[in-house]
């Protein structure tokens, strides 16, 4: 039997299934197809599709994006206090999602950890990490739009494109992964976790953001956010490989 915070968080995400979109977010999609396919395949995973592991990327990686791990559950806190309860159709959903899967970020942090011991990366190694202007770029990014950004905007940029080009390529990366560390290694829990579960959280979080687009220029502002973080993703991963073949 769940529990009755469990059943609420149950009910809140089966209440926010897929719904058909309006035309201006399938137009949007279309728009951000090519985009959002070259922040999913960018080199480091790319090549992991057909090569040995480059452990130098990954342990970059891993070093690097650490601080937008880390800083996720404080993006999801602004927006969840951009959120209403009662003011607008469905609103609480809104709230109660955030509030349910800041919840479940709480874990994510400690499975990152897990991954980088596996690479043999210490948590004061990955803590103290200083990220590359890149990476410190998106950083920056989404925690200026989950700031100052709509609610819309907000989920837009982080929950449903992060998350969700994050689901896609975690899925890519699996299968070499669980050859590299074994089945059932608690190294791969991270990866495991966002390649089985991340397809929800996007197509939960766009429910989202069409049911907090209200206005013409909020779909433009909407559209923009996406954008914005699907080309700083990109440009953060793909820095990585560079520097990781070069020993940095």
């Amino acid at each position: 039997m769940l529990s009755p915070r469990s059943q609420r968080h149950k009910e809140v995400k089966d209440s926010l299934k897929a719904t058909p979109h309006p035309v201006w977010v399938e137009d949007m999609l279309e728009s951000l197809a090519d985009q959002w396919k070259a922040a999913v395949y960018t080199p480091p995973v790319a090549q992991t599709m057909t090569e040995a592991i480059d452990e130098a990327t990954w342990g970059l990686l891993l070093r690097e994006f650490f601080c937008v791990v880390e800083a996720f559950p404080k993006y999801m806190g602004l927006s969840l206090a951009k959120t209403t309860y009662g003011q607008s159709p469905r609103d609480f959903l809104v709230r109660d999602w955030l509030i349910g899967n800041i919840r479940v970020e709480a874990l994510h942090v400690r499975w990152y950890l897990d991954w980088a011991a596996g690479h043999g990366i210490s948590t004061a190694e990955i803590t103290g990490h200083r990220p590359s202007p890149e990476v410190a770029s998106l950083f920056e990014w989404l925690w200026s739009v989950s700031h100052r950004g709509t609610l819309a905007e907000a989920v837009g940029a982080v929950n449903y494109a992060i998350e969700g080009v994050t689901g896609e390529w975690s899925r890519v990366v699996l299968p070499a992964f669980t050859k590299l560390y074994g089945e059932g290694s608690k190294s791969l829990t991270w990866l495991a976790a966002h390649a089985n579960y991340d397809d929800a959280h996007p197509r939960e979080a766009l429910e989202i953001v069409k049911l907090a687009t209200t206005s013409a220029d909020e779909i433009r502002r909407v559209h923009s956010s996406i954008s914005r973080s699907l080309e700083l993703f990109e440009r953060a991963f793909k820095v990585c490989i560079v520097k990781g073949r070069n020993g940095s």
